[in-house]
């Protein structure tokens, strides 16, 4: 598809009005314009997801005693992860973010 623009045609443009013309035409103009304001019904809805990230981020649910033991172990090396546990969790979490249960 191919469109010409033709030199010395303009599209109409739209009729301007400044701030400085409207507070010129008066209060009833300002009167007006808040009579035509609506209530929205936008609404927002935290999903239990969103919510449970926000707890995490706020360090709420957290077993700092448990954290500092895994630190240690894995700083003198005695920790083991049960690497079948960590695959499993991540497919339950995998399940969960797609909508689908593991």
């Amino acid at each position: 598809m191919t469109n010409t623009i033709k030199p010395g045609l303009q599209a109409p443009q739209p009729q301007v009005q400044l701030r400085s013309q409207h507070s010129a035409a008066g209060s009833a103009g300002s009167a007006q314009g808040a009579g035509t304001v609506r209530p929205s019904d936008d609404s927002v809805k935290i999903t239990d997801s969103a919510k449970a990230l926000d707890a995490a981020s706020r360090g709420e649910g957290i077993d700092t005693k448990r954290v500092e033991e895994i630190r240690s172990r894995l700083a003198d090396g005695t920790y083991k992860p049960d690497a079948q546990a960590i695959a499993s969790k991540f497919l339950a979490m995998e399940g969960q973010m797609g909508g689908v249960k593991a």
